[in-house]
């Protein structure tokens, strides 16, 4: 059974392919060389909010202890640079979902 740490982002229209070539090199590429998930899964929603364009990004990982590992000492840095370079430029919230 697969745990997936899913977070949807709504980015504001102007600074969208800056921020997805910030997420693909600072936010991606260091999660995955945490060693930690599985596999990354990287989509733009097709309808978007009034307020911009929406994307998600799914962290799979292979046990709910690599998933808490993972938050516990990876999440961190990463969210804390990605908002202190866009602050108040994108929205996100995030769920954790388990494979049925």
């Amino acid at each position: 059974m697969r745990h997936i740490y899913n977070t949807t982002f709504i980015v504001e229209e102007k600074i969208e392919r800056e921020w997805v070539a910030y997420m693909q090199e600072h936010y991606i590429r260091p999660v995955l060389s945490s060693g930690v998930p599985a596999d990354t899964i990287f989509t733009k929603v097709s309808i978007d909010q009034p307020e911009g364009k929406t994307y998600s990004l799914q962290l799979v990982f292979s046990s709910e202890q690599a998933l808490n590992r993972f938050l516990e000492h990876h999440l961190s840095p990463i969210e804390e640079a990605l908002l202190s370079r866009y602050k108040n430029r994108y929205l996100c919230f995030s769920s954790t979902l388990t494979e049925i």
